[in-house]
């Protein structure tokens, strides 16, 4: 008897110091690693930075953040594989989320987008939630929300882009999404899968005539100054896919989560008044700086023509389901 009282005092005590470890564990500060390729002003970084800042106002010293920029951990693509890995806690993602989910395809659909608002409306409804869940299943992550890295434009040294036909020949540099190296292979173009920050260099000695970005990129990277013309072509609307490790997620209380969700609410909302007021203030930008850069605006209704094949050919990609739920969605 006395054994067995011994016994169970023991085994109480070991529960006790469990539970203690464990209370205490809970109560230390959430350790969290962001990171992200691109350098201060872009896109992706303001949407990270906005993110450290309102969950630490969320926070406070409840938090641990390490943050990194600038390409310190590598491309995109290493931060996609830390990310999944759980080296890294946080990160945006670009137009390399397809090479994670083909259903991320059906951002490369050309001349689907008309405005901002129709872009929230469908990224903030069923259609987001869907792609969520998604990514949770192919690729471990769950989305904290969605921003923008914004509607993009072509550049190059050749010549005007006014109707499909200019492109013909021309050496566009393209993301690795093999979706948008298909759209414009359709369109006649010759595109060619290039990391960012080989793109300048590139463009300055010939080795490509052009490439295909939002303002804000073309603006902070400073491609303007080694492109002759600008198309005002707003071909398709790229997101910033905003992950962190699901696991982790997961693994965080509930108080915590909220703190999450609701810092990447506000570093949604941030991200994209940054790239509203990107599109309304950088072509001006570029105009006042290179005064020589010819602008242009394209055939808009030649365009949509010619991109009717390649929606449909995206769509088998992406999963035609979900592609056409997609498409009515956008219209």
């Amino acid at each position: 008897m006395i054994n067995f009282r011994k016994s169970l005092c023991g085994s109480i005590a070991v529960v006790l110091v469990f539970a203690l470890a464990v209370t205490t564990a809970q109560a230390g500060p959430l350790k969290l690693r962001l990171s992200v390729e691109s350098t201060p002003g872009a896109s992706t970084q303001h949407m990270l930075a906005s993110f450290r800042d309102a969950l630490k106002a969320e926070m406070g010293d409840s938090v641990q953040i390490e943050y990194f920029d600038s390409g310190t951990l590598g491309d995109e693509i290493v931060h996609m594989q830390q990310v999944r890995t759980g080296q890294l806690d946080v990160i945006p993602i670009g137009s390399d989320a397809v090479q994670l989910d083909k259903k991320f395809a059906v951002f490369d659909i050309p001349f689907l987008f008309s405005s901002r608002e129709k872009v929230a409306a469908v990224l903030d409804g069923p259609i987001g939630d869907e792609l969520d869940k998604s990514f949770q299943t192919n690729a471990g992550l769950k989305v904290l929300g969605y921003g923008e890295i914004g509607f993009r434009q072509i550049t190059n040294n050749v010549r005007p882009i006014v109707k499909p036909a200019d492109l013909k020949g021309i050496k566009l540099r393209t993301p690795g999404s093999k979706t948008r190296i298909l759209s414009f292979k359709m369109l006649g173009a010759s595109p060619i899968k290039m990391n960012m920050g080989e793109i300048y260099l590139s463009l300055q000695q010939g080795v490509i005539d052009g490439q295909e970005n939002p303002f804000g990129n073309i603006v902070k990277k400073s491609w303007y100054e080694v492109q002759k013309y600008i198309s005002i072509s707003r071909h398709v609307y790229t997101p910033i896919t905003f992950v962190m490790n699901l696991k982790r997620y997961q693994s965080l209380t509930t108080a915590q989560r909220a703190k999450v969700d609701a810092a990447a609410k506000k570093a949604v909302e941030m991200s994209r008044k940054y790239g509203a007021e990107n599109d309304a203030t950088l072509e001006a930008e570029i105009r006042k700086k290179a005064p020589k850069v010819k602008f242009n605006n394209i055939d808009s209704a030649a365009f949509k023509k010619a991109a009717g094949p390649i929606g449909v050919k995206i769509g088998e990609i992406a999963g035609k389901d979900f592609a056409a739920k997609f498409v009515a969605a956008a219209n």
